[in-house]
């Protein structure tokens, strides 16, 4: 089936398909930690077991050792890069995130700070050489406050520090990213001392590999939707995105909105059978699209997005938010409690 445009049409459900064969949600694959983060693109690091419980639903034989390893061994990394919020991704994928994502973030802490005769590359420099071992984020700001007086003032130490970590690529390190870990005070970082290698890439350069990544992760997807999972607006990502096209498959939905994709990528038939998952809370399918219809209907969303921000643990049953799900654990036991909105059928 075409459009009018003559660009083939895929319909809802194989959109989803297309989305789950990313998620490596059809069937458990075996792969490394590292390596299933990239096939992911990034995995949504708010609530400190999520990681963990996405990285379960998608892995062969996974344990919470696997990817605690990894994050102390240095090759994921735990940072806020899209839209602003705690992420895993891989050391390799790093520094390109932080450029397309933390450089808008850059520009708008410059306005505020520069005004107030802060040099940001002072700022940047003066961080890093501090944070070449992990340091509390109160010692950071103490730091800069002592060596750079009274102009490094902010009465909100939230946005100081946005301002602080994105110029001087500061990450989280444990106990940030433990499974057990609740806080907000983990200590961070400085990149170029912790991850060892690689460097900060030219902008569209990073933007593109943040672009293939999404593509890859969760395509085909929008325009709209590879702006929601960047954080980026569209003046930002069309002129790399067109630059990309000559390489880039385009298909419809069944609205009719152009749709792009890397031209290897898996697009499953629409009767794949897809088992029963469980997502965690914040999972990253939940969020990256604009376009959300793939993954949940309409109707269910209230019962997921919650006016304080929550995203909730998810079932999904042959593809699609079905329930919600939590665990209440204790020394004795631990018992996993479903909330489907519908009756389940015998077989799910």
């Amino acid at each position: 089936m075409t459009r009018d445009g003559g660009l083939p049409v895929l319909t809802l459900r194989r959109l989803n398909r297309a989305t789950l064969a990313r998620q490596l949600l059809l069937r458990r694959a075996r792969l490394d930690v590292v390596d299933a983060i990239e096939r992911v693109a990034a995995l949504q690091a708010q609530w400190a077991p999520s990681p963990y419980v996405a990285l379960w639903s998608r892995l062969a034989g996974f344990t919470r050792e696997r990817l605690w390893s990894a994050i102390e061994r240095h090759t994921v990394i735990r940072a806020r890069l899209m839209r602003g919020t705690l992420h895993l991704v891989s050391a390799r994928d790093f520094y390109a995130f932080a450029v397309a994502t933390q450089d808008t973030q850059r520009a708008a802490w410059n306005r505020i700070q520069i005004a107030r005769g802060v040099e940001s590359e002072r700022v940047a420099t003066l961080a890093a050489a501090f944070a070449r071992t992990p340091r509390p984020k109160k010692d950071v700001i103490a730091h800069l406050r002592e060596n750079l007086g009274d102009v490094f003032n902010e009465r909100f130490n939230w946005l100081l520090w946005r301002y602080v970590s994105a110029h001087a690529d500061l990450v989280s390190a444990p106990p940030g990213g433990h499974w057990g870990y609740g806080g907000t005070d983990a200590p961070y970082v400085a990149a170029r001392h912790w991850i060892g290698s690689g460097r900060r890439p030219a902008e569209d350069a990073a933007v593109e590999r943040l672009i293939r990544r999404c593509l890859g992760a969760f395509g085909p997807a929008t325009l709209a939707d590879i702006c929601k999972f960047t954080g980026q607006v569209p003046a930002r990502i069309r002129p790399v995105l067109d630059r990309l096209a000559p390489d880039l498959r385009r298909f419809a939905d069944e609205q009719g909105r152009a749709l792009f994709d890397l031209p290897r990528a898996p697009r499953p038939k629409a009767e794949v059978h897809v088992p029963v998952r469980f997502l965690p809370r914040y999972d990253e399918v939940l969020i990256a699209y604009q376009h959300r219809d793939r993954v949940i209907a309409p109707r269910h969303r209230p019962a997921i997005y919650a006016k304080n921000g929550i995203i909730e643990a998810t079932l999904l049953v042959d593809g699609f938010v079905t329930g919600t799900w939590d665990l209440a654990a204790s020394r004795e036991q631990a018992l996993l409690r479903i909330r489907p909105f519908e009756k389940l059928a015998p077989p799910d």
